[in-house]
């Protein structure tokens, strides 16, 4: 159960590649055919943004899935039902900072992609040491990455993930 969180880990970090790819391109000046076209800025950003919630649900399929199939090869009897739960899982964090580095793109684009790569790791290094070190509860409460059950062994925890991806939607 403890592995999920680098694969929520791993799905965020993956959302804010999205962003940080599209800034580059836009950047790098390989746009401006496509926004020439009667394309606006925000449907493009837009499809990104689809395109990258598309993959964030296929590594987090990949994980359960992937998980799934190792620990029956090794003899463990898990249901698939609970890890497609577990892979679930993975998506409403990824989403909210997809979401917030989509805000980020559209406020700041040239420090974007510090602004959410730094952000994911501030937080998942907030939890880590803050579970590590007994840190009080609302202090390590403060990051997304503690509303997170850890499924198999936790529930999913629905009302924290109805959060998180409504804040990435607002943000987006």
């Amino acid at each position: 159960a403890f592995v999920f969180i680098f694969f929520i880990l791993a799905v965020s970090l993956f959302a804010c590649a999205q962003i940080s790819a599209a800034r580059h391109e836009e950047a790098g000046q390989r746009l401006e055919t496509l926004l020439a076209q009667p394309v606006s800025r925000t449907t493009w950003l837009g499809g990104r943004l689809l395109l990258a919630s598309c993959g964030a649900a296929a590594i987090s399929l990949a994980a359960g899935l992937f998980t799934w199939a190792g620990a029956a090869s090794v003899g463990v009897h898990i249901s698939l039902e609970r890890m497609l739960e577990a892979a679930a899982n993975c998506l409403p964090n990824g989403l909210l900072f997809l979401g917030i580095a989509a805000l980020a793109y559209a406020l700041a684009p040239r420090p974007s992609s510090g602004i959410a790569y730094g952000l994911v790791t501030a937080t998942f290094l907030w939890q880590l040491a803050g579970a590590l070190l007994g840190a009080p509860h609302w202090l390590t409460g403060l990051t997304p990455f503690a509303h997170i059950g850890l499924v198999p062994t936790q529930s999913f925890r629905t009302d924290a993930a109805l959060v998180m991806l409504a804040i990435g939607a607002a943000s987006a």
